[in-house]
């Protein structure tokens, strides 16, 4: 496993300690910011703070079930984690095969999340589909690297240099879209009835 301060290992100074959000939307800005972080060992503490409750109990039941669902996809996200390496192995067929292994953990955490974030629309609301667009797109395009850094492992002999040079590109490609995805993020609001609603969806709290 790497150290989360070793080479390459880039942790946003407020993600090394203590991660906390107060909105849905923050909420998958630190799944995502998490979850990009590769190689890295990332400790997280602390709950989150709940949101704004002075109009909740006008919620519908509606939003109420849309937004549990969507922060239920981001809290299997943040508990998923990220890819992490064992740099431990020194056998080449064992290497290949636990890199391997934890690129294909890591496309299967992401098919879940797209899957279950197309479930979210359309949304009770269009600006709550906007959220979810502006979540998948770079979701996606970071789930096909991380396909094409597994597939280069899964075709190659053995563990080259030059092969481990390949798929750490992609990975880099792959963390680098994650990041500009929780910038992306970082501006997105949902409607206020759903941020209102945030409080009575279990997910959300």
């Amino acid at each position: 496993m790497v150290a989360e301060d070793s080479p390459g290992c880039h942790v946003p100074p407020h993600y090394r300690v203590t991660a906390r959000y107060k909105s849905p939307v923050k909420r998958w800005v630190v799944a995502v910011a998490l979850f990009g972080l590769t190689g890295c060992a990332v400790p997280v503490a602390g709950q989150p703070s709940p949101g704004p409750t002075s109009s909740a109990a006008g919620a519908s039941a509606e939003v109420v079930r849309w937004m549990n669902n969507f922060c239920g996809v981001a809290k299997y996200m943040v508990a998923s984690g990220g890819v992490q390496f064992d740099q431990t192995q020194t056998d080449p067929a064992a290497a290949k095969k636990a890199i391997g292994d934890s690129l294909g953990r890591v496309v299967d955490v992401l098919d879940v999340v797209l899957h279950d974030l197309g479930e979210l629309t359309p949304a009770p609301a269009p600006a709550a589909d906007t959220a979810v667009e502006v979540i998948s797109e770079p979701l996606t395009r970071a789930r096909d690297k991380f396909v094409s850094a597994k597939s280069t492992v899964d075709s190659a002999p053995e563990m080259t240099t030059d092969v481990f040079n390949t798929v750490m590109q992609d990975m880099t490609e792959a963390v680098t879209v994650m990041n500009e995805a929780v910038e992306k993020m970082a501006v997105v609001s949902l409607p206020d009835d759903f941020r209102a609603a945030a409080p009575q969806a279990e997910n959300c709290a």
